[in-house]
């Protein structure tokens, strides 16, 4: 007997939903035989899971009095529910516990809550959503059909505190050792805005003094993913709604590099040197810092130079950049006619008293980390779960603080 086929389809082919919207399709199955049955559930499923393991050292004695230490792995995890409703919709009733040939088709709908955080993958844990369509049989295993999906916010950088205000950060550094004479080189960093969106560009002006007896000659400007993942030992578990009475737990930090810029330059002692680097964002979740207790993603702006016969970069200036999947796109934007469809979305925004147009739709990109973003919990001989994030395109680069050429 030829196996059933069962499937899950989405009214959104992007399979990217919006906290707050509903989450629509059907439940098909297509049998060529009579099929035993006893109803057919959906099943929605969210959770932020972060998980990781460490050594600690312990003294044993055995029997005879003598003792060794011993390595004991020690597990850490937390797990926040988000989600977790099932749904019948289909039973049979007549009590035949039986689909004759053919092929059938169940819609659904759900309404996603509104204060639950993006989708993402990462090194020590990460917030999945899915889908599952479940056939209960009758003395038999159960049919099952699970798609992930990815929820991203629509976050408006208009109503993101600070997002439009200027981000500038200062550092010198002394320097001396037997290779150079005493000195010191001062960068002062400069980005328009604290806010952006994947597939727009991050102006970084900078403005760099060298009282060093050495030349500067190059500096790199990166934009790094900074990731902290809070887990508990032995583990713990519980609901989006029990959270104000949590304790912190043990915290584990990841970073990755999202983009990075070089640029060889020459600064001779005794000059300064004006610099405008340009960073376009790749596809990346948006800042997590609420709803999740458990995973926080932030983004920070790094800037190191190197002189040449100083052979560790210099100390760096982090700075905080929020990143947002929103925008407060500058007068006379451009259309994008091949992006795909999108649910309408105008964010408005006055800057100098001019009403800003909204921006037009994204288009939904794999995360730039692809399937080595995470391999926790992931199902055997299945790839792991890539999301997909709005990507903006043809935005012009807002840099009113560009430093004069030189």
């Amino acid at each position: 007997m030829p196996e059933p086929e069962l499937l899950v389809e989405f009214d959104q082919p992007q399979e990217v939903f919006l906290p707050g919207n509903p989450i629509s399709g059907r439940v098909i199955l297509m049998t060529t035989e009579n099929y035993k049955a006893r109803a057919v559930h959906l099943k929605l499923d969210g959770r932020a899971h972060t998980n990781w393991h460490e050594y600690e050292t312990e003294r044993h004695t055995d029997g005879n009095g003598n003792t060794e230490n011993r390595q004991k792995k020690v597990d850490y995890s937390a797990t926040v529910k988000y989600l977790e409703i099932k749904i019948l919709i289909w039973a049979s009733f007549d009590g035949s516990n039986c689909l004759i040939p053919g092929t059938y088709a169940w819609p659904f709908s759900y309404r996603l809550p509104s204060n639950i955080p993006p989708s993402f993958e990462g090194k020590y844990g990460y917030i999945r959503y899915s889908v599952t369509a479940e056939v209960d049989r009758p003395w038999r295993f159960d049919k099952t059909s699970k798609r992930c999906i990815t929820v991203s916010p629509m976050l408006d950088l208009n109503f993101i505190p600070n997002a439009m205000t200027p981000l500038q950060d200062q550092a010198s550094e002394n320097l001396g050792c037997c290779c150079f004479k005493k000195g010191y080189l001062s960068v002062k960093l400069d980005v328009p805005k604290t806010g952006f969106v994947p597939g727009e560009t991050v102006p970084i002006n900078l403005h760099i003094v060298n009282k060093s007896s050495v030349n500067v000659t190059m500096v790199t400007a990166t934009i790094i993913q900074r990731c902290t993942f809070m887990a508990y030992r032995n583990g713990t578990a519980f609901n989006f709604t029990e959270i104000s009475g949590v304790t912190r737990g043990e915290v584990k930090l990841n970073s990755n590099t999202v983009i990075t810029q070089t640029q060889p330059l020459t600064v001779e002692p005794g000059n300064s040197h004006n610099l405008a680097l340009e960073l376009r964002l790749p596809s990346v979740t948006p800042t997590i810092n609420q709803f999740s207790p458990v995973i926080t993603v932030e983004y920070y702006v790094d800037v190191s130079y190197l002189p040449p016969s100083y052979y560790q970069p210099n100390p760096t200036l982090p700075t905080p950049s929020p990143i947002g999947n929103g925008v407060a796109p500058p007068p006379d934007y451009p259309s994008s006619p091949n992006s795909p469809p999108y649910p309408e979305v105008s964010y408005p925004v006055k800057i100098d008293g001019v009403v800003q147009p909204s921006a037009p739709p994204p288009s939904y990109q794999d995360s730039m980390y692809g399937t080595d973003g995470t391999h926790i919990h992931t199902e055997e001989h299945k790839k792991p779960f890539v999301p997909k994030y709005p990507v903006f395109h043809n935005l012009p680069v807002y840099n009113p603080s560009a430093p004069p050429q030189e």
